[in-house]
């Protein structure tokens, strides 16, 4: 095994990255990455794993040992921050659930506890659903820290060694948000790498009240404005000649967010 830094693989998944970026794993039938116990969904408690190390995801990452440990001494359960990683309902950020009462980096993965669970109507479902099984699942929002990630030619992966963690969610199946088709008139490598950086930055620059928000609509507008339905389809109403219109579009909601 060699890990490399500056592979041509890191470069491109620079270039196509968005301010947030969602992983999901899956539960085996036995149930041994969350847990059913009936006293903890009797108290409202919700036990998993957000990550498991060193397994390579449908998107060529894997995490590694540490990869949250800044975070989670930052921002995690037992930190003074005002801004704690919250458990969320479907990656979204209107839709916290609780707080976590445990993050923790074991042997097998990013661990979790979440501590009781809101008096909220999603609440209620995600435990109804976990108890039934029909979720099942995990997922972690996060940003990539660059300059912490290496290329495994042994498994021709992404390596994690560091993520800036920014929440963690149930989900319904792997959550992914931009799994969408590039325009024909695609910016350069260079030029989409210089742009994620110019978000990061201004992202950066907001109170960080405002910063996990601002990502997410970053990143929802970057979907759809990337988004070409196939052939056939009725066109994308964003990009069917309305491209100046709609990048209008997009500053005027960011600003009317950042003045809300």
């Amino acid at each position: 095994m060699a890990l490399i830094k500056n592979h041509p693989k890191i470069k491109a998944a620079r270039a196509n990255a968005t301010p947030v970026a969602w992983r999901s794993i899956s539960v085996n039938a036995a149930g041994n990455l969350v847990s059913t116990y009936a006293e903890d969904l009797d108290n409202r408690i919700i036990n998993g794993y957000l990550v498991t190390w060193g397994t390579v995801n449908d998107y060529g990452e894997k995490f590694i040992k540490g990869a949250f440990a800044k975070s989670i001494n930052d921002r995690g359960p037992n930190s003074n921050s005002n801004y704690k990683i919250c458990f969320l309902w479907m990656h979204d950020l209107r839709d916290p659930l609780a707080q976590f009462a445990e993050l923790v980096e074991d042997d097998i993965g990013l661990r979790f506890r979440t501590k009781p669970l809101d008096d909220v109507p999603n609440a209620d479902r995600c435990i109804t659903q976990i108890r039934s099984g029909t979720l099942n699942q995990f997922s972690i929002g996060f940003n990539y820290v660059w300059d912490k990630i290496a290329y495994d030619d042994a498994d021709d992966s992404l390596v994690m060694m560091e993520c800036d963690f920014v929440e963690g969610s149930v989900v319904t199946a792997a959550s992914d948000r931009n799994t969408f088709a590039l325009r024909s008139a695609a910016p350069t490598e260079d030029e989409k790498i210089d742009l994620n950086d110019d978000i990061e930055l201004f992202i950066k620059s907001v109170p960080r009240k405002q910063q996990a928000e601002l990502r997410t609509l970053f990143t929802r507008h970057k979907s759809l404005l990337s988004y070409e339905p196939q052939q056939g389809t009725q066109p994308n109403a964003l990009n069917e000649d309305k491209e100046p219109a709609a990048a209008g579009g997009i500053y005027t909601n960011i600003l009317n967010y950042l003045k809300s």
